[in-house]
């Protein structure tokens, strides 16, 4: 009955009755292997994205706080101290500076949170696999600025993550105290993650 009806079906040019096939055809994986490679090279890319989107939001943050630190010291026409600080309440010379940092008024210049000295900001660590350093050999522990806005201990901090030197970013701090974001160092070097 059922050979009857196909049979009838196909003499009559009725092709909307089609067998069904098991398996692909070659059309059907080559255009499955292009998606697939697609979207593989696009994942790839959106993991290369959210490494640059981390490391531009942290550049620019750090930015801000440096600006803010250098309008603060002559605002108040005193000395104003940007240090890494790992636990936010104390500068400690020996974390790394994306484990996090503090702007406060040195009221005595000592680089150091004394007590009754204010704190302007604390920064916690910084998200991701990301390293973050401050002068040539990444020793320095503070940066401050005096009331003229001049800069204390003027280098460049420089940005790292997983990908290395080549995608790294700096922002150098003039003695002038005005800081710049640069992918080299201030004698266009360039940036050392190591």
């Amino acid at each position: 009955m059922h050979c009857f009806f196909l049979a009838t079906a196909l003499s009559h040019g009725d092709f909307r009755f089609r067998l069904r096939q098991a398996g692909y055809s070659l059309y059907d994986l080559m255009v499955s292997s292009t998606i697939a490679s697609v979207l593989g090279v696009g994942a790839v890319s959106m993991s290369g994205l959210v490494q640059d989107t981390r490391m531009t939001a942290a550049v620019n943050q750090l930015m801000g706080h440096l600006s803010l630190a250098r309008s603060e010291a002559i605002k108040r026409n005193t000395r104003i101290t940007l240090c890494k600080s790992r636990d936010g309440a104390s500068c400690t010379g020996d974390s790394a500076w994306q484990e996090g940092w503090q702007i406060f008024v040195d009221d005595n210049k000592n680089h150091e949170l004394d007590a009754g000295e204010t704190i302007l900001y604390v920064q916690e660590a910084l998200s991701g696999n990301m390293t973050l350093h401050y002068g040539n050999t990444g020793t320095f522990a503070y940066i401050g600025y005096n009331s003229a806005g001049e800069a204390i201990q003027a280098a460049t901090f420089t940005f790292c993550d997983g990908r290395g030197a080549e995608k790294a970013k700096g922002i150098i701090v003039f003695w002038t105290g005005r800081p710049r974001v640069s992918t080299k160092t201030s004698d266009g070097e360039p940036l050392n993650c190591s």
